[in-house]
C-alpha cells in the first residue's frame, strides 16, 4: 500500500495497475493507464512537476519510464542517480514495441502532437493507441505537458482515462482554449490565485479530483545546486541537434513544400 503524494485520480494512474492507495477512506487497486494532461503558460512549471509525478513513480513502482525522443545528453547527463537504469528516450511513434507497462513524458506536446498536424506520425500513433494504452506492456500512462488543450489532437481525449492538471496559464491565452474545458482552465486559475500571490508555481489544480495541492519541487533540479542538470532537465529540447529541432518543428513545413512541388510538376 502507498501512502499518497496526489490526489486519487493522479495516483489511480501514476501506480502499475493493481497496487493499492487509500481513496475517501478505502484501499482501492489502481487503474495504471491512462492520460495525465499537465497544462500551462510558457515558464509555469510544467515540466518540473511532471519530473515530480516520474519521480513517485520511480521510487513507489516498478514501471519503466520513457522520456519521448530526449536529447541523448539529458539521459546520460542530467536526470538524478536513483532514476538510472529506469529511463529511457524511445520516440512514441515506437510506442508498440514496449513490452512494459510504462509511465511516457512527452514534453511541450503542441510540437508533436499539434491539433493542425494530424498528419504527423506521432498524432497518427496518438489516435490510434490513445483508446487501447491498457493493451500495450500491460497498461501504460502518458503524461503531456501543453499551453493549452486547444493545441493538442483531439484525439488525445477520447476513449481513456484522462485526469488533467492546471498550472498557471495567461489570461490571453485561455481565451483560446477548447470550450469544454475553460471553464476548468479558469477555475484552476481562480484556485491558484487564492492560496499564491506570486508566480503560482508553488501549486496546481486537479481538475478531476477539484483540489489544490501542493506542487513539490524536487532538490535535484535546483539551479543553486546543479545549474547544468537543472538546465538539462528544464529545457531539454534546447540540447537536441540542429537536425532534431528541423525535423520537431520543420515536419509541416517539409510536407507544405513537397505538395507545392506536386503542383508544380502537374502544371
Amino acid at each position: 500500500m502507498k501512502k499518497n503524494q496526489f490526489p486519487p485520480s493522479i495516483t489511480n494512474l501514476l501506480l502499475q495497475e493493481g497496487q493499492r492507495f487509500e481513496k475517501d477512506g478505502v484501499f482501492i487497486e489502481a487503474l495504471g493507464t491512462g492520460i495525465i494532461p499537465i497544462v500551462g503558460t510558457a515558464r509555469a512549471g510544467k515540466t518540473s512537476l511532471a519530473y515530480t509525478l516520474l519521480d513517485y513513480v520511480i521510487r513507489h513502482t516498478k514501471r519503466p519510464v520513457i522520456l519521448d525522443s530526449f536529447p541523448e545528453r539529458v539521459i546520460l547527463e542530467g536526470i538524478p542517480e536513483h532514476w538510472k537504469g529506469r529511463v529511457s528516450n524511445t520516440a512514441f511513434d515506437k510506442i508498440a514495441a514496449v513490452d512494459a507497462p510504462a509511465v511516457w513524458l512527452v514534453d511541450d506536446t503542441g510540437a508533436s502532437f499539434n491539433s493542425r498536424d494530424a498528419m504527423s506520425s506521432n498524432s497518427k500513433t496518438l489516435s490510434r493507441v490513445a483508446g487501447v494504452l491498457s493493451h500495450f506492456g500491460g497498461g501504460m500512462t502518458v503524461i503531456f505537458t501543453t499551453q493549452l488543450l486547444s493545441g493538442v489532437d483531439v484525439s488525445f481525449f477520447r476513449y481513456t482515462n484522462i485526469s488533467p492538471i492546471i498550472r498557471y496559464v495567461d489570461s490571453d491565452l485561455i481565451a483560446h482554449e477548447r470550450k469544454e474545458w475553460k471553464p476548468s482552465v479558469i477555475e484552476g486559475q481562480y484556485q491558484l490565485k487564492r492560496v499564491d500571490s506570486g508566480y503560482l508555481r508553488n501549486f496546481f489544480y486537479s481538475v478531476k479530483d477539484e483540489q489544490l495541492c501542493p506542487a513539490p519541487f524536487p532538490e535535484w533540479l535546483d539551479k543553486k545546486i546543479n545549474p547544468m542538470k537543472a538546465d538539462l532537465l528544464s529545457r531539454p529540447m534546447r540540447y537536441h541537434t540542429t537536425e532534431m529541432k528541423e525535423q520537431i518543428i520543420g515536419k509541416k513545413k517539409q510536407k507544405r513544400k513537397k505538395r507545392v512541388d506536386v503542383i508544380e510538376k502537374t502544371e
